[in-house]
This record gives structure tokens, sequence and C-alpha cells, in this order.
């Protein structure tokens, strides 16, 4: 399966080698920053699911609202890579306690098994307040 790896180069000495590096066995890891997102206003064709890093999602959520991006990951499956006790995310208080976590420091077996969990939920419920779908 394939999945998006949103993650901005400063936070990637935080998160685990093995998605960083796409080195997750049975699946494929596309990483791009948030900026490559917010320029292209796309994720890539195809995909599974979004994987987000924590720190990369408090810096960006403002511009994926502003730009109209959120309407677009809320219409897929989103994990946040995250340490197991800062699980806080910004405009996602509805999902408290709900989010799929990835901890950080998680090696490539373990990170296969959680995205081939990821992918058999159902899509997310979920909608932010303010997002708009663009018509």
């Amino acid at each position: 399966m394939k999945f998006a790896f949103i993650c901005d180069t400063f936070f990637r000495k935080k998160v685990a080698n093995c998605l960083v590096n796409g080195e997750v066995p049975n699946h494929d890891i596309i990483t791009i920053t948030a900026s490559e997102y917010l320029q292209s206003g796309e994720l890539p064709e195809g995909i599974a699911g979004v994987i987000i890093e924590k720190g990369t999602w408090q810096k960006s959520f403002s511009m994926f609202r502003y730009f109209r991006l959120l309407p677009q990951l809320e219409t897929q499956k989103i994990a946040f890579v995250a340490s197991s006790h800062d699980t806080e995310l910004k405009g996602r208080a509805g999902m408290k306690g709900k989010e799929f976590i990835i901890p950080n420091n998680i090696v490539a077996e373990d990170a296969s098994a959680q995205l081939t969990r990821l992918t058999e939920l159902p899509l997310p419920a979920f909608t932010h307040p303010k997002s708009k779908a663009v018509a």
C-alpha cells in the first residue's frame, strides 16, 4: 500500500528512520513537506492514507485550513506520528482519544503492522468545523 508522509525537514530528526526513508516492509512511503503539499494542493495519487508528523501538523494546520486543504485530508485515513504522551492536536479536539497515533520511535516491522491496521479502519467521520469543501 502507498502512503503520503507529510513531514517537514526540521522534524525528521525526531521520527523513526524507517518512516523518513520509506523503509517500511510491504508499504510504499512518499515523503513530502507541508510546503510541497501547500504548493501542489494535492496528495499523491493512489494512496491508502496519510501519515502526518505531529510538529508538522501543529505548524501547518492553519495554512491547510486557509488554503482549503483540510477537506482533502479529512477524506483520507490519517495517522499521526507523535510521542505517546503528547497527542494534543490542533484542530482535532473532536477526535481526542480516537486519533491513530504511530510512536515516533517505531521500528520498521511494527510500522508495517500499524499501517496495515490503518488501512483496515473505516474512513474518518470527523470534519473540522471551519472546513468547507470547495465546489
